[in-house]
């Protein structure tokens, strides 16, 4: 301990300062104030390598002065004497964890999408639904980085600009599966569902943009919207982009109602690829009944999509 000389403005006690390198604070002795925190130890550490037989000693430095940003952590301490008059400390706080949950959640979120250039509306969206989540469920254990990129996938279906969980694994560079498995969890947690309604308005405006581009015909392009419709509600293709499903609505109706200029590879020019329309079609190929419009259902039996 170093002492200095001092009034105490608190206690009015005289040289009752004193310096305490080790938690790097000046506090008085008398009342426990602390007068300055996070100060700097720059004395030197000696130690002696003399010999074994009473040699000369060589009092050496072994390190220099610690670093401000080792007090990073310290925090603010309050200390006191004991009833024996030894320094006592009572009470630490750290100040690096004054931050509350919600708001490093929400400093994480414009990190992890500001890097990749999403748009305000998009993190301000997934902010409002970081914080639905977190006020039911803590996200302690979760890999928070895939949590987010589980809501940003919510909120580009809630602001009509979805993307699908691939193309959000490829995007961030994360596996498709574990960004699957955190929105698995934020739909238990918190009954979190994304708007069907909204869904569903953004494949039917597909649909009309199709009919005005290609001159189609109206009852056809009725028909492709209610199979898409058939097709949300039924949750056989959670996550695909709307493209998808959008084609996918539009080749199953052309097989039931032939359209004026509708084909696979019109179809696939503008939304999405062949490959893709197959594994999606794969998905729903055993659930025709519940896609299929009742007035249509004869045709289910022979139904071919290629």
């Amino acid at each position: 301990m170093k002492e200095s000389q001092n009034i105490c403005s608190r206690c009015g006690a005289i040289d009752s300062y004193v310096t305490d390198f080790k938690s790097g604070e000046i506090v008085c002795k008398n009342c426990g104030l602390v007068l300055e925190e996070r100060i700097i130890d720059d004395t030197y550490e000696k130690r002696n390598f003399g010999s074994e037989n009473g040699g000369n000693r060589n009092e050496s430095r072994i390190g220099g002065p610690m670093k401000a940003t080792e007090f990073n952590n310290l925090g603010s301490t309050q200390v006191i004497r004991d009833k024996n008059g030894y320094m006592k400390k009572i009470r630490g706080v750290n100040n690096s964890y004054n931050q509350s949950p919600l708001d490093r959640g929400f400093e994480e979120i414009d990190k992890v999408l500001g890097e990749k250039g999403i748009s305000k509306n998009l993190i301000e969206e997934t902010k409002e639904i970081y914080s639905l989540v977190t006020k039911v469920k803590k996200m302690k254990g979760r890999n928070l980085k895939c949590m987010i990129l589980a809501m940003y996938f919510c909120s580009s279906k809630n602001l009509g600009v979805s993307k699908s969980f691939k193309e959000i694994s490829d995007i961030f560079d994360i596996d498709e599966k574990k960004i699957k498995k955190a929105f698995n969890y934020i739909k238990n947690v918190s009954g979190y569902n994304l708007s069907p309604e909204k869904l569903n308005q953004t494949v039917k405006d597909y649909i009309q943009n199709f009919k005005e581009s290609q001159g189609e015909d109206y009852e056809f392009c009725k028909l492709a919207s209610e199979i898409a419709v058939r097709i949300n509600d039924s949750c056989l293709l959670e996550g695909r982009n709307p493209k998808t499903i959008t084609a996918l609505s539009l080749i199953i109706a052309s097989k039931l109602k032939k359209p004026k200029n509708t084909n696979r590879k019109v179809v696939c020019e503008k939304f999405c690829s062949e490959n893709t329309l197959d594994s999606a079609f794969e998905k729903i190929k055993n659930h025709l009944d519940r896609i299929i419009p009742e007035e249509y259902s004869s045709q289910i039996k022979n139904f071919s999509f290629k």
